[in-house]
């Protein structure tokens, strides 16, 4: 009996000793409050990739815009040339119609505009009537080759007035664009910094969680050694494992339809892994989202819209619990983000601004659509 006292007392010791070598946290992080944290991280990238998206789309419809204005330039040059055009040959006309009427004068020193007098000076009643009506038919045809030429005039004046019009409107939506191009990427600047604010507390809280979950298993240990001491046995409940930062990224060849398109698209999308994501881009030196899916697909022959939004409306749309490899996936309706799932549960894409093409989980709860391409 005095032998088991004396165990139980070393036992109890020890359990003294351990709690008070146990190093405690004013406040412990939960579970709960990283899963939080990483929601808010998670909302502000959907953010910045909704900002990005209405950067692309400004940028496109600028493009748009320039082109537009260099097209009313040319009506406009060419207007100006048919008015030069008009105007040379309304001066010709009156210098042959002055002409025509100083060749039916009787004195060379007579007033072009005196026709009253060639008249009177007429010798007869029928050469009254004869002169009367040639004057009348050659200012009659004359008049009217005038005033043609005049109406032509001013209806390539009013033409071009109304060409410099619509360019001051064009330049006006130029002018809007661009103002608020700046006023989405001030915005986006700021939740830029803070998602910096919420990612830097979810490495804190990580890191506290490791730093309690190292401690508990060092007073586990501690109080394994101390027990063997006095060999008593206890039974420990193991600490919980800490979880991985990141799973591991599996090979996704095995899920992999066996369409040999399909296969294509994902070897060709994975080339440019690594590639920065850039506002506008669609080439391998800078993709944003719809670029990069349309570069990938139109290396297998099909060609898909610039936009999100109208790649959205392509294809088949499927469920997103039902996903082959080549299928696009959506967020937003309509949408501001677009991938190309790749199987395995994961999907290919380029994220956002500061950020480069990459590999991601696939959680359909992120997501609002899916449409299927590849037949």
């Amino acid at each position: 009996m005095i032998k088991k006292f004396l165990k139980y007392a070393a036992a109890a010791m020890v359990l003294a000793t351990t709690i008070q070598v146990t190093p405690t946290f004013a406040n412990p992080v939960t579970n709960g409050q990283i899963d939080a944290t990483k929601e808010q991280i998670n909302d502000f990238e959907t953010k910045i990739q909704q900002l990005d998206n209405r950067i692309s789309l400004a940028i496109e419809k600028s493009r748009e815009l320039n082109e537009e204005i260099v097209i009313q330039q040319d009506k406009i040059e060419e207007t100006e040339a048919e008015i030069v055009k008009a105007e040379t040959a309304l001066e010709n006309h009156k210098k042959v119609y002055s002409e025509r009427l100083k060749s039916i004068q009787l004195n060379g020193d007579q007033s072009v505009v005196r026709y009253a007098e060639l008249l009177l000076s007429s010798g007869s009643v029928s050469e009254f009537f004869n002169r009367f009506t040639a004057i009348s038919q050659f200012i009659e045809s004359d008049t009217e080759l005038l005033n043609g030429l005049n109406e032509k005039e001013q209806a390539l004046i009013e033409a071009k007035e109304q060409l410099h019009t619509q360019i001051d409107h064009l330049k006006q939506n130029q002018v809007q664009l661009a103002a608020e191009q700046e006023q989405i990427e001030k915005d986006k600047q700021q939740i830029e910094t803070d998602l910096a604010a919420a990612e830097g507390t979810l490495q804190a809280q990580l890191a506290q969680q490791e730093a309690e979950q190292q401690a508990a298993e060092q007073a586990r240990q501690q109080l394994e050694q101390q027990q063997s001491l006095v060999t008593t046995t206890t039974t420990n409940t193991p600490a919980p494992a800490l979880s991985p930062a990141s799973a591991t990224p599996t090979a996704v060849a095995a899920n992999v339809a066996s369409s040999a398109t399909a296969n294509a698209v994902i070897a060709n999308a994975k080339q440019y892994l690594g590639v920065p994501y850039v506002w506008g881009g669609s080439t391998p030196s800078g993709f944003d989202c719809s670029g990069f899916v349309s570069y990938v697909y139109r290396s297998v022959g099909i060609s898909l819209p610039r936009t999100s939004s109208a790649q959205q409306n392509v294809g088949t749309r499927v469920s997103l619990n039902q996903l082959q490899p080549g299928d696009l996936v959506f967020k937003g309706m309509p949408a501001y983000h677009v991938g190309i799932y790749i199987g395995g549960g994961q999907y290919i894409h380029a994220p956002q601004t500061g950020d480069v093409v990459k590999i991601a989980p696939f959680n359909p709860s992120k997501f609002s659509t899916a449409s299927r391409i590849l037949k």
